[in-house]
């Protein structure tokens, strides 16, 4: 096997720099919708119409994105696209806020185009590093993501307090921007896939790049594949229970905080301690990955979520409850990392790993439209420390199907899972 070429600085930086945006424009977009749109005599009827448009545009284009991915070879080109069209959709609220239809359609575009962020991040990643350097460009990328979030949020809440709400879309639009001129960073002749989309067998070429060039699969045939997989059905059944465990948890402690009279101050460290723990997390996580196989990892993961909600619903020190972001910062930390290099391990090289990545992603957006619907009913019917107890039962659900049920051979150097695709390719 010919070494993996080394990846230059600039590529490096422009990947980086890339999820950095990615973290800025995510990290604000909705918590100051709602005030904002309100300030313009919207209804609350309308309001929540606005906002779940975002998810709805998510959770409809999650699967396609993995596809489209898959079929495109342009991967910067497209997420140039798609970071213009989601930094484009929020920057014209503010001329149509008089339209409610104008309004939510912008949104849902805005949605439709964030569900291609993590997957085409990935794959930039994945194209740049291959597999043997995947963990440690995936986990620099990650910290670049929570540290834009990061700021995002500082610079934001700066924006609004000194300029007012409509500012709150100037750092979206501004990142989104910034994102697209960091791709042009990112070396194409650096990119794996550029040069298999050509068929190109020069010497950089890997032999695991050689294996995806002569799978000649379907993406239907793939589809398929993956459900045939015990390994994969675990993987998303699991991901799904976890992101619907932890999707609610913090906007519930929010109100518990607020509940037990915790004050707007420690709103505000609810989040920057979450993100702020992930920034290091995902570095080690990385790290670890490659030392101790990935699937020992994000187990880390599964098993501090439930944790995390059984602490919220026994105590009410409002220290204590801060505390638990902690735990949440390693585990959405870990996961951030994880769910691509086992996605990595899953797909072996060859096709599929776009549309596995789409899969993956749609646990998160099934989270957050399955959570809060079970917050509502829960908190509704039986009061918060209940609907803690509740969110910690699945997610330890969640824990024991991954463990128990996820093949052990997912090597971070190397490894490969037996069971996660068919031997014999068409």
């Amino acid at each position: 096997m010919s070494e993996t070429p080394e990846i230059s600085f600039r590529s490096r930086l422009g990947l980086n720099l890339l999820n950095f945006f990615l973290g800025e424009v995510i990290g604000v977009a909705v918590p100051f919708l709602t005030d904002y749109l309100k300030n313009h005599h919207w209804t609350f009827q309308a309001i929540g119409l606005a906002t779940a448009m975002i998810g709805v545009g998510t959770l409809l284009f999650q699967a396609p994105s993995g596809v489209i991915a898959e079929q495109v070879s342009r991967h910067r080109i497209l997420t140039g696209i798609v970071l213009g069209v989601y930094g484009l959709g929020f920057s014209l609220i503010p001329l149509f806020t008089s339209s409610e239809q104008v309004t939510d359609a912008l949104l849902f575009l805005s949605g439709a185009a964030s569900s291609f962020f993590m997957t085409l991040s990935a794959t930039l990643a994945f194209s740049l590093a291959g597999r043997h350097r995947f963990a440690q460009i995936m986990g620099q990328n990650q910290m670049w993501n929570h540290a834009g979030f990061l700021v995002s949020a500082m610079g934001t809440s700066y924006l609004i307090h000194h300029q007012g709400l409509a500012w709150g879309f100037f750092p979206i639009g501004a990142g989104s921007l910034l994102g697209i001129l960091s791709l042009l960073l990112v070396q194409k002749k650096e990119l794996v896939f550029h040069q298999i989309g050509k068929r190109k067998t020069d010497k950089k070429s890997t032999e695991e790049d050689l294996d995806t060039i002569r799978d000649s699969r379907t993406l239907g045939r793939v589809f398929l594949d993956f459900f045939r997989s015990p390994a994969i059905r675990v993987l998303l059944i699991s991901t799904t229970l976890f992101q619907i465990a932890n999707a609610p948890v913090m906007p519930l402690l929010l109100l518990y905080l607020r509940f037990l009279h915790g004050g707007n101050g420690k709103m505000e460290w609810v989040v920057f301690i979450a993100q702020a723990t992930m920034v290091p997390v995902a570095w080690w996580a990385a790290r670890s990955s490659a030392r101790w196989g990935h699937k020992l990892v994000f187990s880390i993961a599964f098993f501090i979520m439930p944790i995390r909600s059984m602490i919220c619903a026994v105590s009410m020190n409002t220290t204590v409850l801060l505390f638990t972001q902690v735990l949440d910062g390693v585990a959405a930390g870990i996961y951030g990392v994880s769910v691509a290099l086992i996605v990595s391990d899953l797909t072996r090289g060859k096709k599929g790993f776009n549309m596995l990545m789409g899969l993956a992603q749609i646990a998160m957006a099934l989270g957050a439209v399955i959570g809060p619907l079970l917050q509502g009913v829960s908190v509704g019917q039986v009061g918060y420390r209940f609907s803690f107890m509740v969110f910690a039962a699945i997610a330890a659900l969640a824990a024991v199907i991954f463990f128990h049920s996820m093949p052990h051979e997912l090597g971070g150097s190397g490894g490969e899972e037996k069971a996660s695709l068919p031997e014999k390719l068409p």
